[in-house]
């Protein structure tokens, strides 16, 4: 905790104000939508500034035995209520699974920088497992100018995209049980030929081996792509260091997921 305090004395003085600012807010509905993934609800005391999809926030776990805030991705917004959809990893996200209506919570919002776009003919967006809630945002915005890749390991996660069935999704399978047999990666190369005879650019968030799956289909062509980095976090405001990850840039190589991103240009991180 004094390790944190020294950073906080040094930081921006902007930064430590929007730290400060926490909306209080009241859990709705906190619903199981499949095997270990749960869609959260939460109705804010006040509205949440505008956000760019790929942002995130970090939540309070309202349980005495959780010192540390979770960050998640901002999965919709609809003012004033906030969706968080998440998959049960440990202590602090099974904690949260158990919680109920009308409890409090309190969330700083929204933090770290987003998807960027840029005008081009079509977008492609890639996304494996609970990666869906980190890009989910962003179908919602681009929709029918998108074309949309989702990998899970089974059919019974098929509910995770079943807010987005309106829209084509193309989808894979681990175990074959529904669409494409193989990751989401293998699906997408399979399709990448067609979709370069546009102008495209692709947006991802799934685990590091999806991300560096893709990195080597892409990089012959380095097709224009973003992604957003899953990562453990302390703090969510660029104060402790602690989730940082090394770039090519020589001068200063290793940024904070949560200040510099969680969205980078695939070409300019090392994975």
């Amino acid at each position: 905790m004094h390790r944190l305090f020294a950073y906080a004395s040094v930081v921006d003085q902007r930064e430590i104000s929007r730290a400060m600012n926490d909306i209080e807010g009241k859990i709705t509905t906190n619903d199981e939508v499949a095997p270990g993934y749960y869609l959260l609800k939460v109705k804010l005391s006040r509205p949440m500034d505008p956000f760019v999809p790929g942002q995130f926030v970090m939540i309070r776990v309202p349980d005495r035995d959780v010192f540390l805030r979770r960050p998640f991705s901002i999965y919709d917004y609809h003012r004033p209520v906030l969706s968080l959809l998440y998959k049960v990893v440990g202590k602090g996200t099974e904690i949260l699974s158990k919680t109920g209506k009308n409890e409090k919570v309190s969330v700083l919002c929204p933090l770290g920088k987003g998807f960027y776009l840029q005008k081009r003919q079509e977008y492609v967006i890639l996304s494996g497992g609970i990666g869906i809630a980190g890009v989910h945002a962003l179908i919602r915005r681009l929709g029918t100018r998108s074309s949309v890749f989702f990998g899970c390991a089974a059919k019974k996660e098929l509910a995770l995209i079943k807010e987005i069935d309106t829209l084509p999704v193309s989808v894979s399978t681990l175990d074959g049980s529904y669409g494409f047999h193989g990751t989401v990666v293998d699906l997408l190369s399979e399709h990448l030929t067609t979709l370069r005879e546009k102008d495209i650019e692709i947006f991802a968030c799934g685990p590091a081996a999806m991300l560096k799956a893709l990195r080597r289909i892409l990089e012959k062509d380095k097709t224009p792509c973003q992604v957003l980095l899953e990562e453990r976090m302390a703090c969510g405001l660029g104060l402790c260091f602690g989730c940082v990850t090394k770039t090519v840039d020589e001068a200063e190589p290793y940024k904070r997921v949560c200040k510099e991103g969680p969205v980078f240009d695939l070409w300019e991180v090392c994975l």
